[in-house]
């Protein structure tokens, strides 16, 4: 049925009771968003008890990929910064964190011992945020389609730098068997108290849902402050931003700064919950233009919409590939799947323009009042649509002096 098994369900019915909390008057107005969020927290915590192995993988890879579109969302949708080449931070981060926490010294006195997975964490978003620093320094002389153009270099030269300095980096092929981090005993107790066992992929699953509610709160933290008032300012009018003061350069290179940082701390995310491997073509260009596709998708300037972008970019090939199947049969489905996919983004994007988020927001504050007088006039707004259309193609789109 299209992908619709159990674990679609669960999504649905989180969706459903988040959304009954959010809108519905069942609680005072100031209470709703933050129930309406416990809710959501409340099943997507409850999924890796009731779904398979697989499945939870999955949903551990979107949590990590969900910190990289927030990240991208504050560079892009907040700042007005286009990267293509995120998939480079979230290399270095990966690195980074394999580094310093496997088995064998590279850097002398500073990895002669291995790092805890959260230090190297952390180290692994500071080396990314470095990393951004030092490209959107010279970055401020592009703006628009240059920019996007050379951080998709970045994320082109990388593996061959990567794959040059084979002392530090395994060469091509990478550092294999990094060390996933242990189950805590406590954890572990808690568990067997309420009569079970915490396995590891969901020890992995709670991780990197840790990891993704930290930088989200983080992020809805730096969106509100002075430095989101600041990127948003900029985006919207470099010149009018400088004329009130603002220093636009250091702006623009803090906002570089930050969605480097979210990439390189999403990068040892995944190494270490899900990947447990990195080599230089594990994030290729594909993957790092898929993380600016979905924050397109789930919609710019809005958290809520990287948070759905993240999801995209882990489930979305799935279920076109379990549409493209139901519709061409099982042979000629894995191969047309690429297809169904574009039209789902193409879709997307002409009858959603700001985004699944903003679809959501708008159709969230519409009133049973003005969805009857919408539909009453959805005949008569379609004939004179169609009317206007067919006058075009009569008149072989010449401009003939009517309005």
């Amino acid at each position: 049925m299209l992908g619709i098994d159990w674990f679609w369900t669960v999504i649905l019915m989180a969706v459903a009771a988040s959304g009954a909390v959010r809108y519905l008057p069942i609680l005072p107005e100031r209470w709703r968003v933050p129930a309406s969020v416990a809710v959501m927290l409340a099943f997507i915590c409850w999924m890796p008890f009731t779904i398979g192995t697989f499945d939870t993988s999955l949903l551990t890879k979107a949590a990590a990929w969900t910190i990289v579109a927030i990240g991208l969302n504050i560079l892009t949708g907040y700042n007005g910064q286009i990267s293509l080449g995120h998939g480079a931070f979230v290399l270095i981060g990966a690195y980074t964190a394999a580094i310093l926490t496997d088995s064998k010294e590279h850097l002398s006195f500073i990895d002669q011992a291995a790092w805890p997975f959260w230090a190297a964490t952390i180290m692994g978003g500071l080396v990314a945020a470095a990393a951004g620093l030092a490209v959107g320094i010279p970055a401020l002389r592009l703006s628009g389609p240059y920019l996007a153009v050379a951080t998709l270099g970045l994320v082109l030269a990388l593996p061959s730098v990567l794959t040059k300095y084979d002392g530090f980096t395994g060469g091509r092929l990478g550092i294999r068997r990094v060390p996933k981090p242990p189950v805590p005993g406590f954890l572990e107790d808690w568990a067997q108290a309420f009569g079970g066992d915490l396995s590891r992929d969901q020890w992995f699953f709670f991780l990197a849902l840790f990891a993704a509610v930290a930088m989200t709160a983080l992020a809805f933290y730096i969106v509100r402050s002075r430095w989101g008032r600041a990127f948003v300012a900029v985006r919207d009018s470099e010149v009018a931003a400088a004329a009130v003061g603002m220093n636009v350069a250091r702006t623009k290179v803090t906002a570089f700064t930050i969605s480097a940082f979210y990439a390189g701390i999403a990068g040892a995310i995944f190494l270490f919950t899900f990947q447990g491997s990195i080599s230089p073509e594990t994030i290729g260009i594909i993957l790092s233009i898929t993380f600016f596709t979905a924050i397109v998708i789930g919609g710019l300037g809005s958290i809520m919409g990287a948070i759905i972008g993240g999801f995209v970019v882990v489930f979305l090939p799935d279920l076109a590939t379990d549409a493209a199947t139901s519709i061409f049969g099982e042979q000629q489905g894995k191969q047309l799947w690429p297809t169904v996919y574009g039209i789902v983004l193409i879709g997307v994007i002409i009858l959603m323009p700001h985004g699944v988020a903003g679809f959501l927001h708008r159709l969230a504050r519409l009133r049973p009042a003005q969805v009857a007088d919408a539909a009453r006039g959805l005949p008569a707004a379609l004939r004179s649509r169609l009317g206007q259309t067919l006058e075009r193609l009569s008149w072989g789109g010449k401009d003939t002096g009517r309005p």
